[in-house]
């Protein structure tokens, strides 16, 4: 299950990303950010994600984005704070994640994020 917490002390956030090589690149993708980080290992393809995860989280709360970004790709938020993500039926209407799950050997994994 993915979930992003978001409080006083940080960011804490659990996702799913899929693991698939295009031609010689391995690409990392998380569906629910739309976000993908790449490279010609899949250790580095993980690492080249966690950057560009930390660049949009950071992107995103400085300019106060964050939360409209989220509702953009699917997340709800209540009125209570907690985000919940988005329904599969809504990602696999992302081209992207159709060509991965049509196309495309994969696999998936979670990753942890503290910030």
């Amino acid at each position: 299950m993915n979930r992003i917490e978001i409080n006083n002390t940080g960011i804490e956030a659990e996702l799913s990303l899929f693991m698939f090589k295009d031609d010689d690149v391995y690409h990392a993708y998380c569906p629910e950010l739309d976000l993908v980080g790449y490279d010609y290992t899949e250790d580095g393809a993980k690492k080249s994600f966690e950057q560009v995860l930390k660049d949009y989280l950071d992107y995103t709360i400085d300019h106060k984005t964050l939360e409209q970004d989220l509702l953009n790709h699917g997340w709800k938020i209540a009125k209570s704070g907690k985000v919940s993500e988005p329904t599969p039926s809504y990602l696999l209407k992302i081209s992207q994640m159709k060509e991965v799950f049509g196309k495309k050997e994969f696999h998936k994994y979670s990753v942890p994020v503290t910030l």
